[in-house]
């Protein structure tokens, strides 16, 4: 498995499969990217994209940017799970967060995300000493409509890194 920054190619290939409400949401991740705010980072194997995540260069939450200097790991996704992309998508992020010269990375996982946090709790992750923070996003129409906000309770895990 080739776990790697997007490319303008990948971009133009996810948002082809991609269902109109998550098309909105590949761009902006692109566009992190582009600014240099993070890496959009794919995982391929024998040539399909297998799964993805943003990894940001500082934390999206004021709260934990206040307490801590991280870099977060943002929407994971695994399109063939328990087959390891993940945990390799994850062990990648740490590596270049750790180039990065970051103490720490984080994640936020819904309380209801079991099984996700058993993943991130096993990859040596804990929940940080704050509360709780608050994970705000939109989801757009084809035209880029906003349909809905969402603002979800999620749990905050750190693992150091040195």
């Amino acid at each position: 498995m080739d776990i790697r920054p997007a490319t303008q190619a990948d971009l133009d290939r996810l948002i082809a499969l991609a269902e109109p409400a998550a098309r909105h949401h590949l761009r902006e991740r692109w566009e992190t990217q582009q600014r240099g705010d993070g890496l959009f980072l794919l995982a391929h194997r024998d040539g399909e994209i297998v799964g993805h995540t943003m990894l940001f260069k500082h934390s999206k939450y004021a709260e934990v940017r206040a307490a801590h200097e991280v870099a977060e790991i943002n929407a994971l996704h695994a399109y063939v799970p328990k087959q390891g992309v993940g945990t390799a998508i994850i062990n990648a992020a740490e590596t270049i967060a750790a180039d990065w010269s970051r103490p720490a990375i984080g994640l936020a996982v819904g309380p209801d995300n079991h099984v996700a946090r058993r993943l991130y709790e096993r990859l040596g992750y804990q929940p940080w000493d704050g509360a709780q923070v608050i994970d705000t996003w939109t989801e757009q129409d084809a035209d880029g409509n906003i349909v809905h906000s969402h603002e979800d309770r999620c749990d905050y895990l750190l693992k150091p890194l040195s």
